[in-house]
């Protein structure tokens, strides 16, 4: 690690939570998370579907008596967490940074434009896309409009 990022605690819901989850999908430096006890299961889950196999730590009472330390990829750690129940204490997830590389302008409009010449709709184009390339998918939805209206291939 040579890098990272406090992001503090998530949103608990809706669309800022979905847009600061989606930022740390292309985020490069290591990031720092703060989740609640009760919620931890949810949000390893939420990671898990969004950041993929990322490595990841979930640390527990750091500091303290009872300091507990588990380290996977966050779904590795989902899934050991649903079975262990309830989580209690301090939480702080580390997440690994994105190893994608970076997508161009012209990467991201090739790549609508292949899902687009496969039969795939302009939002299922632009959620693959995303997700391939380790886009926003606003991005990518916006590539799709722009080549559906000639704007580009």
């Amino acid at each position: 690690m040579e890098r990272f990022c406090v992001e503090g605690f998530l949103p608990r819901k809706g669309a800022d939570r979905a847009r600061r989850v989606e930022a740390l999908r292309v985020e490069e430096r290591t990031a720092v998370v703060f989740e609640s006890a009760p919620r931890l299961a949810t949000t390893l889950d939420e990671l898990a579907e969004a950041l993929g196999d990322r490595p990841a730590t979930v640390c527990r009472e750091l500091t303290k008596r009872y300091e507990e330390v588990r380290r996977g990829t966050l779904r590795e750690l989902a899934l050991e967490r649903r079975d262990d129940g309830e989580a209690r204490g301090e939480i702080v997830i580390v997440i690994g940074g994105s190893q994608a590389p970076h997508a161009d302008d012209d990467d991201v409009a090739l790549a609508v434009a292949v899902a687009l010449r496969s039969g795939a709709t302009t939002r299922d184009a632009a959620s693959e896309v995303a997700s391939s390339l380790g886009v926003s998918r606003r991005r990518a939805y916006e590539a799709a409009l722009r080549h559906g209206t000639g704007g580009g291939e």
